[in-house]
């Protein structure tokens, strides 16, 4: 009787480790695609120097027709990114501007002037923050695991010539 009990504490032992090694396999899975979202969303706005919205062959068009490629999540029913993106202040203090608050997919982009009365023209510009999300699709965490991957483009000068 004794190796019975001594094979289910082995038997769980095992379960464990699976179920440890499975997530973080989804783990890693998640933020690899949440990481590839950012960046190309990222590159398409220093490509075009802004994000362009409502025009033929724009920044939010390029980007949405590839996240559906990929398989992110898509905005359902009502949720917007004005919902969905919290407020964000920059690097110097200013409040951001979401960008992107009627797009398909949630992913949000704000929008920051460093420009201030009186600043060097050569150091005013804008920039833009980029945050993509981590989801867990798993039946019981589902809603419950949303973690933010970021990142900034460069400083995009407006030097008056």
């Amino acid at each position: 009787m004794k190796e019975a009990i001594a094979n289910a504490g082995v038997y769980n032992l095992v379960i464990m480790f699976v179920i440890i090694l499975l997530a973080f396999f989804i783990g890693s899975l998640s933020y690899s695609k949440a990481f590839k979202v950012k960046n190309k969303i990222i590159e398409e706005i220093e490509k075009d120097q802004g994000y362009t919205t409502g025009v033929a062959d724009s920044t939010e068009d390029r980007v949405e027709d590839w996240i559906a490629s990929i398989g992110y999540r898509i905005n359902t029913g009502n949720d917007r990114n004005t919902e969905n993106c919290p407020k964000v202040t920059g690097n110097g203090g200013e409040e951001g501007k979401l960008v992107n608050s009627d797009g398909d997919y949630q992913y949000c982009v704000y929008e920051f002037d460093t420009c201030t009365k009186g600043a060097d023209k050569a150091k005013c510009g804008k920039y833009y923050r980029v945050t993509a999300y981590m989801y867990f699709d798993v039946p019981i965490l589902s809603g419950l695991l949303k973690l933010p991957v970021s990142g900034e483009t460069m400083i995009f000068n407006e030097i008056d010539s």
